[in-house]
């Protein structure tokens, strides 16, 4: 998937849960399209991952370490990447949980 045509970085390598890897996406710009998470919530439910995608918030400086977090999976699973990502430094603005994992989207 490359960043510069589907707006987002993903990383499969870098978090782990419950002895899974997790997908993670970081937008490359001011959110994941629409299209693509649609993609990656397919990815995450066939593959039986959890998924969760970051987008950091830009003010005229750049990047101010917010940032809007969104899951698929359990609350337990959504309230550990925030403690995660707030260890990590970063200020969450936006958290949502993605209550159904779309069908199938050919991109």
């Amino acid at each position: 998937m490359r960043p510069d045509l589907s707006g987002v970085i993903v990383m499969l390598d870098q978090l782990e849960w419950q002895g899974e890897d997790v997908i993670v996406a970081v937008a490359t710009g001011a959110r994941i399209p629409a299209r693509t998470f649609h993609w990656l919530c397919s990815l995450a439910k066939i593959t039986s991952r959890q998924l969760v995608a970051v987008a950091y918030e830009q003010d005229e400086q750049g990047f101010n370490g917010e940032f809007n977090l969104r899951t698929t999976g359990s609350e337990e699973f959504r309230q550990l990447m925030v403690t995660y990502f707030a260890q990590k430094g970063f200020t969450s603005t936006h958290v949502s949980r993605e209550r159904r994992i779309l069908e199938m989207v050919s991109i």
